[in-house]
Formats: C-alpha cells, sequence, structure tokens
C-alpha cells in the first residue's frame, strides 16, 4: 500500500468517527423510538436523524379536545394524550389502533419504557400502563401525590450498563432491579417510585412546587423550582449533594451533556452547570437577560437544547437564541414567525426544528439561522414534537397530530 493510500484511509476514518458529533456518543441516526418528550433522560434535546430537506405532510389526525402533553413513539405506535386523559395510539401510517380513557384532566406529558406506560395527572395520581398485545392497554398501579403534576417523568436504573437514552437500543427493563420513576409533583416534593410496583423509595422535599422534569445523569437528577434554586440529587439514596440559586424562577427542565447542564430561568439568564460526582464543580452565566436581546423581555418558559458546541433557547416574544459554548457568546439570533411559547426546539444533526406558541413549524439552519422550511399549521402548538429516522411528529394544542416525512 503506498503512502497516499494509507493517508487516504486515515482520513476517512477519522471524518466517519466524527458524524453525529454535536451530540452524544449514544445517538442513534436510525431510532424508531421516542419515548420522552426531550427524546433522552438527559433532557438535552439532539438527535442523530436528519429533518428531510423539505418535509411534506403524510397524514394528521385529531381528537378535537385540548392537549398540552407531547407525543411519543414506542415500537412503531405514536402515542397522544389529551387533556381529558383520553390516550390514543397511532400506527406510522396515521390509522389508531388503541386507546385508554383515564377519565381526569391530564398535562404532563407521560413517557414509555418496557412496554409501560408512565402518566403523571392533574389530580396529583401516578398512573401506570402496560401495553399489552394487540395494543390492550390495562392499568398496573396508581400512586397519589398531594398536588397536580405538571412535568413528565423520567426513569432511572441502578444498573450502569443500562444507564437510559432512548438513543441507545439497550433500555432499562421495568422488572429489573433498581429502576426508578422520577416524579415532580406541586406537592413541593420530587418522587421515587419502583418503576414495577409504584412502591415509593424515596422523596426529596423542597418545599416550592416543582413544574419541570427532572434530567438524568450518571445516578443524579437535577431539576429546578419555584424557589429559583437548581437542584442536584442523588438518586438511589433521595440526598442532595448540591444546588444552585439563579436569578429568578425556573419554569422548564435544565438539559445535560457529556456532564454538562444548561438550565434557564424565567427572566431570561441562562447558566451552564459542569457536574461531577453529583456536585456542581464550576457554573457561568452564559447569557445575561438583558444582553443582545434586541429589547426583548426574557420570559424563558422552555428547555434549552443542548449539544456539544452550542445551546439553543427560544427568548422574548419571538427570538430563537444560538450561542456558542466555547466562547460564551451569541453565535446568532432569529425571530421567528410566531410567538415563543413553552415548546422546546429540538436539534436534528445540522438543522433546528422549532414551533411557536401560535402554530408556526420552522426548521433552520444550525450554523446561521436561516430558514429552511416553514409551515402553518392553523392551532397554537404547546407540546414538543417527535422525531424518527424517516419522519417528525408535531401534535397541536387543539390535539391535531400531524407526521410529516
Amino acid at each position: 500500500m503506498s503512502n497516499r493510500s494509507f493517508i487516504y484511509i486515515i482520513i476517512m476514518y477519522a471524518l466517519t468517527a466524527c458524524v453525529g458529533a454535536k451530540g452524544s456518543s449514544g445517538d442513534d441516526a436510525e431510532r424508531r423510538d421516542w419515548p420522552i418528550f426531550r427524546g433522552s433522560a438527559s433532557l438535552c434535546g439532539y438527535t442523530g436523524c436528519a429533518l428531510p430537506d423539505a418535509p411534506r405532510l403524510l397524514w394528521s389526525a385529531t381528537t378535537r379536545t385540548r392537549t398540552v402533553a407531547a407525543p411519543i413513539v414506542y415500537n412503531d405506535i405514536v402515542y397522544t394524550m389529551n387533556r381529558k386523559g383520553e390516550l390514543r395510539g397511532y400506527t406510522l401510517e396515521g390509522d389508531t389502533c388503541c386507546g385508554y380513557d383515564l377519565g381526569t384532566a391530564v398535562e404532563a406529558s407521560f413517557i414509555a419504557v418496557d412496554s409501560m406506560l408512565y402518566v403523571g395527572r392533574i389530580d396529583g395520581l401516578v398512573t401506570a400502563l402496560r401495553i399489552g398485545d394487540l395494543q390492550t392497554i390495562t392499568p398496573q398501579w396508581e400512586y397519589e401525590t398531594l398536588g397536580q403534576i405538571s412535568g413528565s417523568a423520567n426513569v432511572w436504573s441502578s444498573e450502569p450498563e443500562c444507564e437510559w437514552s432512548s438513543h441507545d437500543r439497550q433500555r432499562p427493563k421495568v422488572n429489573a432491579v433498581g429502576n426508578l420513576l422520577l416524579v415532580g409533583s406541586y406537592d413541593g416534593n420530587m418522587y421515587m417510585l419502583e418503576t414495577m410496583t409504584g412502591r415509593k423509595t424515596g422523596q426529596f422535599e423542597t418545599g416550592y412546587y416543582i413544574n419541570g422534569t427532572a434530567a438524568v445523569w450518571k445516578g443524579y437528577m437535577m431539576f429546578g423550582g419555584c424557589d429559583a434554586w437548581v437542584r442536584v440529587v442523588d438518586i438511589s439514596t433521595g440526598v442532595m449533594t448540591d444546588s444552585l440559586k439563579l436569578d429568578s424562577y425556573v419554569p422548564a427542565s435544565p438539559a445535560i451533556l457529556d456532564g454538562v447542564a444548561v438550565a434557564c430561568d424565567y427572566n431570561g439568564n441562562v447558566y451552564e452547570m459542569t457536574l461531577q460526582d453529583g456536585k456542581i464543580s464550576g457554573h457561568r452565566k452564559l447569557l445575561t437577560a438583558s444582553e443582545d436581546m434586541d429589547g426583548q423581555e426574557g420570559g424563558v418558559v422552555s428547555t434549552p437544547t443542548l449539544t456539544q458546541d452550542a445551546v439553543y433557547f427560544l427568548s422574548g416574544d419571538r427570538h430563537i437564541c444560538c450561542i456558542d459554548r466555547q466562547s460564551g457568546k451569541m453565535r446568532w439570533k432569529k425571530i421567528l414567525r410566531g410567538i415563543t411559547g413553552e415548546c422546546a426546539p429540538l436539534v436534528a444533526q445540522d438543522k433546528v426544528l422549532a414551533c411557536t406558541k401560535d402554530g408556526h413549524v420552522s426548521i433552520l439552519d444550525c450554523e446561521n439561522g436561516a430558514e429552511l422550511w416553514h409551515y402553518e399549521a392553523g392551532e397554537q402548538i404547546i407540546a414538543s414534537p417527535a422525531i424518527l429516522a424517516d419522519r417528525f411528529f408535531i401534535l397541536t394544542a387543539r390535539g391535531t397530530l400531524l407526521c410529516f416525512s
């Protein structure tokens, strides 16, 4: 083999190894599931799937009932839950295949793990539903908290090799010893429940409402609250290992990637925190609310999206922003076509998928924020999208599920 050929092989190998480098090493470009509203337990909002250059509407379905919870995809079934507590399952071709009525109000997104659905309800109950053969759905257990549940549950496994990420093909089994469901409530507690039985193994009390979902990383969970504190808790013991007070309350979840967490407060400040053995070993303010926002007020109510080189978030009335993580400076900011809300952006390889509260769906270029595609749903959008290898799903506040391919 000539030296030139050898060098060529080495270069091609290096380029191949860098594919998907924007996200974590577990990214799966051929993924068929989206079992939690942010795609993975760390809530980073990145996927190795590629969005199409020119998406087209493949099909739509509706319950005609107000919907806040995000759609999830599990075993090729798309699940939605409207505010009345009516669960619906659709095939990837848009046919209704199953359903279940909880008979009570639900606003929180829900999660699917190993043929189980876990739903937090407005009345404070956590309900576990099993998906059986022929998509039959049967209740398994319930646990009662003392306040409404507004954020999705998350799942943690005590087995290190089963550290859960929806990008990975290996996921924790519900019947595995040590699997815990993490649920925050308006009673001020974060609960740790056995996934198989619903038995409480512990709880952590904050004394304030918990709105968001706990992000999971290496045996610890991180979540914010209405008291402006971000807390890190050891999941196996329920003991807080560290905390950091932000400038204002934290309405949404933090995002974690490779041991670095990003959180936004309601005023519009953006913070980066380094995690090490359950401690916040370092932190900095990536963005102060008054900086680079062209006079727009903060009001950040959605989860940031985190990649290896950038942070994406919605701010002000109409802005989507990108901060360069290395320099800590604003890379770009763009005005979207509508008013931003709770629907957090997602990054799919080199594109950003963003939805506005008044129904505009946009795909933007990660590098410069240029709009590559736009769709007007004509209905409000509050719930986060779901992205698979060959399609993505948008759910409107009127209960209309849109499948693009």
